[in-house]
Parts: structure tokens; C-alpha cells; sequence
């Protein structure tokens, strides 16, 4: 015999391969292993050892995929006897009648009618719930707490008021806002910081008509101007700038009806309405024998927006408004038209001028407003022109440019159906909850450094002899707020403002001031 080669296998592959082939060689068994497995180097038996492991291994491939065949016809459903009459034990097999067979199939039948049938009660049931919740008034109380600290140092030749310090609650409102039958909206909102209660918003109106516009009727702001459509809980500094101190004779609250809309793309959005001309932010009648009445309509568009799942935002809009304003000569004195320059602040003015002789005013206003993530800019500018019978015609113009920067990263949250900013909020709130194991103080909240430019410049009303000594303002503002959470944050303002009023004389304003607000 040829020479002796001696191979070692584990004893696993021996047994899945070739457990009948044994005969070919000799087998003595050591540990784990078996071994001494003599070949004759003979090469016809060697093929044959060869032939019949291929064999091995290709029937038993046969009878794996046979077995998982059986098992996907199984999980199919298949009930051929064909399949399952060789695999399965005679005493797992329950022989029935024909009539047993049919009761088994009527049963099953009655069960799914059964289950249909409830299925359909629950949708209907769903239907009808939701039917009485829009039926019911879904009705939420609002209300704000502004409580301020202030410094005003007043300085310069034309100096009208003494340096002040002080706290005040700015504001205090409480309301009620809310829906019904999904399209019928409302809302009351009532001031308590005064001497006495002062009526914001008391209106009604119809929104998500089959038309698509809404409708609105009764007391509520103009359609006019980003800043002053933004609410003060969500704006960048504490006082809206010098622009919207027009706010008493062009945009302010008034009684009135409004149509708005915007387009299902969210790219566009309008507004227009006839109001009152002469403004009340109370709910005092304005009546007159003749004219006087107001038409103020506002637009923007958004020619570039993005949100990305994470918050942050890029945004280009742009907008404008315009406002024409016929009073009432013979009641002029009665409905009294009102220009009061605040510097940044509630509680101090630059001049003031009422308009008690006016026969009409017109007013355009633009504006525009970019977010980059953290970093946002906006823009707005407005022109004001008044006709009076006697006096003759003035322009006053107005204005305001301003830059933020969230320092904790978040982007401020725009609206797009009215097109103005709403609640920023924290990623990472600084007063979260007070339950166990989540822990009162959670993050560093939001961080944001803003600065602020105004003008307003009323030089030319001074011919009218509406109030005294009206000028040219120029106001400088600066930022800083800590938003602890959606609803709650606290600013700091520093505002400078110099005044150049019509007889020549300068008058200017320092003005260090903080406020704790809360809103709900």
C-alpha cells in the first residue's frame, strides 16, 4: 500500500457531511478531535470519497429547502393535504364532518360581522365626538404680567422733565380667546395697569370660510406694520421703536371690520379693513355726523423660507401697508388725533402734538425681514401725510432698523398665515418642572443681544401749531434678554435718545431700564 496521510476533522463536519462514509477509513477517537483517518492514495477511491460528499451536501440542501417551503406555505395559510400529510403526527390530526366544517365556517363569518360592526360604531362614535368638540367652544384664558424698573436721566438745554426713578407694572392683562365650530373665533382682552380698565381686544369673526377669507369685527389692531403686529411678548426690545408711537393716529387699536387671507403655499398673506379714523383704545363710541372713517390694508410675502427639523431658520420677508384717514371737521375737536414721541420707554416723551384740526392723512409703510438661524435683521419705514384745512399740508417720517443675535443658537419662530414673529423658544429652558428626578433648573435657557436705530422726524407739524415744540428724534437702543422658558423671560434696555426740536434747541434722554415679564 501507497504511503499513509494522516487528516484532522472535527467531529461536527464528519457528521453533517458524510455520517455513512465511515466505511472508507479507519476512525480512533482522541479528546474532541478524531483522527488517523488513513486514505490509500489510490485515486479511484479517492474520487469516490469526493462524489459521495457533494452528494451528501446537495441532499441535504434538498431537505432544508423542502422543510422551509413547508413553512412559508404554512404562515401562508395553505391547507393542502399534500403538504403537511407526510410531517404530520396521525394523533395531532382531528378528523371533522362536513356539517362540523360548515358550523366552523358560519362561526368565523358571524365573528367578522360582528367585529365590522363594532368597528363601524367606533368610527361613528369618533365622528360624533369630534363633531361636539367643534360644536363646543374651545375657550383659553390669556393674560400678561409686565413689572418694569427704570432710570431716566433727562439731560440737555430743552430738558422737560425731571430725572425719574422707579418700578411700575407696565402691563396687566387678562382675557379669554377662543373657537368654535372651527371656523367662529374670539376674543376679549381687558388692561388693569391703569387707572382704569382699558379694553385691547373685544372682536369676532369668522375664519377658514369656504372661500378662504376671514373675517373679523370689532376692536383689534390695523393691519400695519411687522412691529406692531408682532406682540410685545415677542419682541426684541421692550418698546416698540419710534415708529409705532404713531401708533394714535395710523395702526394702532380700533373699532372696525377686516377681511384677511393668506395662500395655501404660505407665501403670501393680506389684510384689509374700513375702520374708525380717529383711534380709541377703549370701548368708548366714536360717533360722528359725517366722514370719518378710515381704509388700511397691509400685504407680505415670503420670497425665501426654510425650517429644518432642528429649528433652525432662514427666512427673507418683505411686506407694506397703506392707510387713508377722512375726519370729521365739524367734530375735530371731539375726535382727537394724538402724536406722543416715547424714546423707548412708557414713561417719559420727547414732545407731543394733537391733531385737533385734521382733515385727512395718508399713510404707506414698508418693511423687511431676514433669519439666518440665531442672526436676524428688520427693517421698516413710514411716511405720513396730513391735510389741513387751514394749516395746510406736513409730512412726518419714521423709521427703525434692528439686529439680534440669539446667543445659545435658536431661531426666532415667524407665523406665516399673518406674517409676523411669535414666541421664541429655549432648546434648553432654564425653569422647566419641579417634579422628582427632572430637577427645577434644567439649562441655560435662551440668550439674545439685540440693538435697535429709530427716528422720527416732525419738524414740519410745527407750522400747525398742534403741539409744542415738535422735532427731529434719533433713538439708539440696546438689548439684552433671557428667555427661561416660552413664557417667561427678563429684559435689560439701555436707550439713548436725542431730540432736535423745531426752535433749535437740543434735548436729549439715558434711560437704564429692566422688566420681568410672564405670559399665560
Amino acid at each position: 500500500m501507497g504511503k499513509v496521510k494522516k487528516v484532522y476533522l472535527k467531529k461536527r463536519l464528519v457528521k453533517k457531511f458524510a455520517p455513512e462514509c465511515s466505511f472508507f477509513w479507519t476512525i480512533k477517537k482522541e479528546g474532541n478531535f478524531f483522527h488517523d483517518i488513513n486514505f490509500q492514495k489510490d485515486f479511484g477511491k479517492m474520487l469516490t470519497v469526493k462524489c459521495i460528499l457533494i452528494l451528501g451536501v446537495l441532499f441535504l440542501s434538498e431537505i432544508c429547502s423542502a422543510q422551509l417551503s413547508r413553512q412559508e406555505s404554512n404562515q401562508a395559510g395553505i391547507t393542502d393535504e399534500s403538504v403537511f400529510s407526510d410531517n404530520v403526527p396521525e394523533e395531532r390530526i382531528i378528523q371533522i364532518s362536513a356539517a362540523e366544517w360548515n358550523q366552523v365556517q358560519a362561526d368565523l363569518a358571524a365573528v367578522k360581522l360582528q367585529m365590522s360592526e363594532e368597528a363601524e360604531k367606533a368610527a361613528k362614535k369618533k365622528v360624533e365626538d369630534e363633531e361636539k368638540k367643534r360644536q363646543t367652544p374651545q375657550t383659553k384664558i390669556q393674560g400678561r404680567i409686565y413689572l418694569d424698573a427704570m432710570s431716566i436721566d433727562h439731560g440737555g438745554a430743552h430738558s422737560v422733565e425731571d430725572d425719574t426713578f422707579g418700578t411700575a407694572a407696565r402691563t396687566a392683562r387678562l382675557g379669554v380667546k377662543g373657537t368654535q365650530f372651527e371656523m367662529i373665533e374670539y376674543e376679549l382682552l381687558f388692561d388693569f395697569s391703569g387707572d382704569k380698565i382699558g379694553a385691547k381686544n373685544v372682536y369676532a369673526g369668522f375664519r377658514n370660510l369656504p372661500c378662504g377669507i376671514g373675517i373679523r369685527l370689532g376692536h383689534f389692531k390695523e393691519p400695519w406694520s411687522l412691529e406692531n403686529l408682532t406682540s410685545s411678548r415677542h419682541g426684541m426690545m421692550m418698546e416698540r421703536s419710534l415708529l409705532n408711537t404713531t401708533k394714535d393716529f395710523c395702526g394702532g387699536r380700533n373699532n372696525g371690520i377686516m377681511f384677511h387671507n393668506w395662500d395655501r403655499a404660505d407665501r403670501w398673506t393680506w389684510a384689509a379693513g374700513i375702520f374708525a379714523a380717529s383711534m380709541a383704545e377703549s370701548l368708548e363710541p366714536i360717533v360722528s355726523d359725517s366722514e370719518n372713517i378710515a381704509f388700511t390694508a397691509r400685504t407680505t410675502f415670503l420670497p425665501f423660507y426654510e425650517k429644518e427639523p432642528d429649528g433652525f431658520l432662514r427666512l427673507w420677508h418683505i411686506g407694506g401697508a397703506f392707510s387713508v384717514r377722512e375726519y370729521d371737521m365739524e367734530k375735530a375737536s371731539d375726535l382727537k388725533t394724538r402724536l406722543k414721541v416715547t424714546p423707548g420707554n412708557n414713561y417719559s416723551e420727547c414732545f407731543s402734538a394733537t391733531f385737533s384740526g385734521l382733515d385727512s392723512l395718508t399713510a404707506f409703510q414698508m418693511e423687511t425681514s431676514f433669519v439666518y438661524g440665531s442672526l436676524s435683521f428688520d427693517f421698516e419705514q413710514a411716511f405720513f401725510s396730513l391735510d389741513d384745512e387751514f394749516a395746510g399740508n406736513a409730512d412726518i417720517q419714521s423709521g427703525y432698523a434692528g439686529v439680534s443675535w440669539i446667543l445659545t443658537g435658536e431661531s426666532r419662530n415667524y407665523d406665516r398665515k399673518v406674517g409676523r414673529y411669535v414666541a421664541l423658544k429655549p432648546e434648553n429652558p432654564f425653569v422647566r418642572t419641579c417634579r422628582e428626578g427632572i430637577g427645577f433648573f434644567s439649562g441655560p435657557g435662551a440668550w439674545e443681544i439685540a440693538y435697535r436705530f429709530s427716528w422720527l422726524d416732525a419738524n414740519e407739524i410745527a407750522c400747525f401749531e398742534y403741539g409744542e415744540e415738535p422735532g427731529k428724534t434719533f433713538c439708539h437702543t440696546v438689548g439684552l434678554n433671557w428667555y427661561l422658558n416660552s413664557k417667561c423671560r427678563i429684559l435689560f434696555n439701555y436707550v439713548y435718545a436725542d431730540t432736535k426740536h423745531s426752535s433749535g434747541e437740543r434735548g436729549n434722554e439715558s434711560i437704564f431700564q429692566s422688566r420681568f415679564q410672564i405670559d399665560f
